[in-house]
């Protein structure tokens, strides 16, 4: 298995070795779940260019303090915005805000198992806290892009396994809003990119073929495009329009 692993792995990298990189420069961004994972990646490559909202429930100890990067600490899972908060995200003016915080849930989400605090908790992580972001944003008239960052356990096409209900469900449903949401911005031509991200190695998935840092940079580079064809689409980080 670990032979595989590698191979695709290989492939995956080969396939993308004369690939053009775009560097994004210039731009307020507001990046949730900034201290691990692909939130981070992109934290650290962002920064060097961009001026930067790290939104970040609890630990600080893995993001490299730098004087264009402003670290705030908020509960996703109490969806705790008052006013200072987003008096704070409006003064910012974003161009850009991608929403890559998301919550697995527990380990035992099987049928006979599920309850509704739980299944609250997770709904409001990865669902009504990035809603509620969209709709903060877009209060400073300066927002251009959203990158939602999706999982391929939220597609009711592709979905041949039964269990994990909070973390499917939840990436269903952001898979539903971001759909609405792009029709409903294009008009103001705001682009909403509903992205899968790959199956990255992570706290949440150690069995991963990619890098946060790999799929960091191809989430830039799609950012960087700005191409309206992929707003209101799932897609994945090269580009491929997938079912929803």
């Amino acid at each position: 298995m670990g032979i595989l692993k590698t191979i695709k792995r290989k492939t995956i990298l080969l396939g993308n070795l004369f690939s053009k990189n775009f560097i994004i420069k210039g731009k307020n961004i507001i990046i949730t779940g900034s201290n691990s994972g692909i939130g981070l990646e992109l934290l650290n490559k962002l920064s060097r260019e961009n001026n930067i909202i790290a939104l970040v429930n609890k630990s600080l100890e893995n993001i490299n303090y730098k004087k264009n990067i402003k670290i705030i600490q908020n509960n996703f899972e109490n969806l705790e915005f008052d006013e200072t908060f987003i008096e704070e995200l409006n003064d910012f003016k974003p161009n850009i805000l991608i929403n890559s915080a998301a919550n697995f849930g527990p380990e035992n989400q099987f049928l006979e198992n599920i309850n509704s605090k739980d299944f609250q908790k997770i709904i409001n992580i990865n669902v009504l806290a990035p809603l509620r972001l969209i709709q903060i944003c877009l209060g400073s008239n300066n927002l251009r892009q959203i990158m939602n960052i999706t999982s391929g356990m939220g597609s009711l096409t592709n979905g041949h396994d039964g269990g994990y209900y909070y973390y499917r469900t939840s990436k269903t449903m952001l898979n539903s809003i971001s759909k609405n949401i792009a029709y409903d911005l294009k008009n103001k031509k705001i682009n909403l990119f509903c992205l899968q991200p790959g199956n990255v190695k992570t706290k949440m998935n150690s069995s991963g073929i990619i890098s946060a840092e790999f799929s960091a940079q191809k989430i830039i580079n799609i950012l960087g495009e700005d191409n309206s064809n992929f707003s209101g689409k799932l897609i994945d980080i090269n580009r491929n329009i997938l079912n929803w």
